[in-house]
């Protein structure tokens, strides 16, 4: 049991506080060109939190020493550190001793708490072996406290914190300046440095760009760690952290020149807001981050920077309000600097994440995504109600990540770095008219290679395989979908039958029908299915979590290509929002066709002829418009407007600088990229592609029939 002190001790000693907090309160004060940031900040830090938050159960169980028995201080976890829970603890009870209009507002004895919990962390300065906790970490939390407490803190202790914050210098790329810059700011300010001050403040700014490095980028989406998607990771905490200083320095001499303000708002709707739909982020855009309720969590962090950004640009308040409800954005893009393709409907979302030798395709880093090696190899989800995926980490066969073709060997999967990875090849990415498209990866990878495509159109998703070859002598699998078991899995062989449950079978199907999405097979295949009882553990995902056996059951698609395939091929459809009548439909009048699908060229066509997409691996024809014949590989997707064509073509490699094509007739265009000769019955085609930091992306022209 504690000694409890004689009651009149402890009354000399509130007392004593009491009086040196009034006397310290009356002695701070900040220059004129500092005052009003300083008023932000404390209006922010107060504002964050409720005159219903009590920090009492933290004063129950504080401890004499100043510590609190629930935290382990000797974690050396690299990820969710334990021991900062002490700062934001610390954090919540000197809100709380500042909130005016509460039972705890300066506080005496709320104030004893804050000094003990706060010399317990500056008399044992815990260090995190992670790098980020020492420097942006622990100063983020430590550097508000101090502007919290200052009038009262002794000079000893703000000495004691400047040490911490110092660790903080202005420096790195992309969030990581973000953060340390901010740091920075925080500890100039309570040392009353107005041109510190200022140059945190402009290295802020600088930050808020487009540019090909570490950040966002010109197609929308957000890099990091080189050159790797980080939409849900660093660029969400980029997103709130610009928010913040933009508020905070509002009414300052260092405000943000309001034109990075359109900077800000183009990265949130023409990015971030593709990648979430039905309050779910996409798990391609969580980055390593695949934590519980880290889908959900994201989301909603999205969601409340278009709320705040409602008020800080309130002349596009409509444009935030739309992009808070997923039903208001439709279409299809493809991001050309990261290998990402998005289509998005009011039913349904489907994403493709791939990889290649510019794009990081995944890392691991602080034990977390420790399974993830092949999470950028194609990884393709189909989401309807949204929650098809929603913590299905623990339960995954990871060798089969949707839409990867891999290696099924009995190892296991090695960890990823913070490097990440990338693979051999270059002729990876896309084409988008905005309403459909094609990925295309040309994969190779621990001496597995495969030439994959997703031509995606009238919402069905065509998925093709060419190529396919590995001699490393084990199995080698195409995933089709992954996902938690909900309701019947019907199967159309000869008849339609119901898969029964615990089950798994090799099969060839015609289709296959579960939770409303559907799977047609145009060729046949060595189709497996399993339908079981999963068990796993958040541990295999990230190693913060506990080693605890859950289950959950899971419904597993994938096609075998044997354990040394030449030049196999696959092909299968997903189908959104199905039902057995559209499958029947589908399997009896196909709404498309395959014309080819070899190493050197696919080719999609729909049944009407209105729409094709054609990959070239190879400078070849097709057979598609009477026969487009190109120079150079590419990808190409044509349109029937009339008599008109209109044609969106990339290429891939990013490394040329004009494509030329020819097709049957006389055309003519409008278009400033394209030009256009004629000769013996036929029109070439010349098209000045995009370079430099939009190498890669969509070209699309109309083409009129002269005749």
């Amino acid at each position: 049991m504690k000694n409890a002190l004689p009651a009149y001790i402890l009354a000399c000693i509130l007392f004593a506080v009491t009086t040196a907090t009034t006397l310290a309160q009356s002695k701070v004060s900040y220059p004129a060109d500092l005052a009003q940031l300083h008023q932000n900040i404390l209006a922010d830090l107060l504002g964050s939190s409720r005159d219903s938050d009590s920090p009492q159960p933290l004063l129950d169980q504080l401890k004499e020493d100043g510590s609190w028995p629930e935290i382990n201080y000797a974690s050396q976890q690299r990820g969710s550190w334990e021991p900062t829970q002490h700062l934001n603890n610390v954090m919540a009870m000197a809100r709380a001793w500042n909130k005016s209009g509460t039972a705890f507002y300066h506080n005496p004895k709320l104030l004893l708490s804050i000094h003990k919990a706060l010399n317990y962390w500056l008399d044992n300065d815990f260090q995190c072996p992670n790098w980020w906790y020492p420097q942006i970490g622990v100063p983020q939390i430590m550097a508000p406290i101090l502007i919290l407490m200052e009038g009262e803190l002794s000079r000893e202790q703000m000495a004691r914190g400047y040490l911490i914050l110092d660790r903080s210098k202005i420096g790195q790329t992309g969030q990581n300046k973000v953060w340390q810059s901010g740091n920075v700011m925080l500890k100039s300010l309570l040392q009353r440095d107005s041109e510190m001050v200022g140059k945190a403040a402009k290295s802020i700014q600088e930050e808020l760009k487009v540019a090909p490095g570490e950040g966002i980028q010109p197609d929308g989406s957000f890099h990091q760690h080189g050159p790797q998607i980080q939409f849900g990771n660093y660029g969400l905490a980029y997103v709130g952290d610009m928010i913040k200083w933009i508020k905070l320095l509002r009414n300052t001499p260092f405000a943000f020149d309001e034109s990075k303000m359109a900077i800000l708002r183009n990265y949130l709707i023409d990015g971030q807001q593709w990648i979430t739909w039905k309050n779910q982020m996409d798990i391609s855009a969580c980055g390593r981050q695949l934590f519980v309720d880290a889908q959900q969590s994201k989301a909603r962090s999205l969601a409340r920077a278009f709320n705040n950004m409602e008020t800080l640009d309130p002349t596009n308040t409509g444009s935030y309000k739309k992009a808070g409800d997923y039903k208001t954005l439709e279409g299809n893009k493809h991001f050309w600097r990261s290998d990402f393709q998005v289509q998005r409907t009011n039913d349904y979302y489907f994403s493709v994440k791939m990889c290649s030798e510019r794009v990081i395709g995944a890392e691991s880093c602080n034990s977390e995504n420790i399974r993830g090696y092949y999470m950028g190899d194609g990884a393709s989800f189909l989401y309807q109600s949204g929650t098809e995926y929603e913590n299905i980490f623990p339960y995954w066969d990871w060798k089969k990540i949707p839409g990867t073709t891999t290696l099924q060997d009995d190892k296991e999967l090695p960890v990823l770095t913070a490097s990440g990875y990338r693979i051999a090849t270059n002729f990876v990415g896309g084409v988008s008219d905005e309403k459909a498209g094609i990925a295309v990866l040309d994969y190779d990878r621990n001496g597995l290679s495969a030439k994959k495509a997703w031509f995606i159109f009238n919402n069905q998703v065509v998925c093709l395989g060419a190529g396919i070859t590995s001699a490393a002598g084990v199995p080698v699998t195409t995933s089709i979908n992954q996902s938690f078991l909900r309701g019947e899995i019907i199967v159309k062989k000869q008849n339609i039958q119901t898969m029964p449950s615990e089950s798994g079978e090799s099969l060839s199907p015609q289709w296959i029908l579960h939770d409303h999405a559907g799977y047609y097979f145009p060729q046949a295949g060595n189709l497996r299915i399993e339908n079981k009882t999963v068990t796993g553990s958040w541990n295999r995902v990230a190693s913060m979590y506990k080693d605890e056996a859950i289950t959950a059951p899971i419904f597993k698609l994938w096609l075998e290509h044997g354990i040394v395939p030449n030049d196999q091929t696959y092909a299968y459809c997903l189908v959104p929002m199905a039902t057995q009548q559209k499958m029947e439909q589908m399997a009896s009048k196909p709404t498309f066709r395959i014309l080819k699908n070899d190493k050197n060229l696919q080719e999609v066509i729909s049944a009407n002829q209105q729409w094709s997409g054609i990959v070239f691996y190879k400078a070849g024809k097709s057979s598609q418009s009477d026969g487009i014949e190109v120079e150079q590989p590419c990808v190409v997707m044509v349109q029937k407007r009339g008599k008109a064509l209109s044609l969106s073509l990339s290429e891939p490699t990013q490394k040329l600088r004009q494509l030329t094509l020819t097709l049957p007739g006389k055309h003519l265009t409008t278009s400033t990229a394209v030009k256009t000769s004629h000769n013996q019955g036929k029109t070439t085609v010349t098209i000045a592609l995009p370079s430099g930091p939009d190498a890669g992306k969509t070209v699309t022209f109309q083409l009129s029939n002269s005749k």
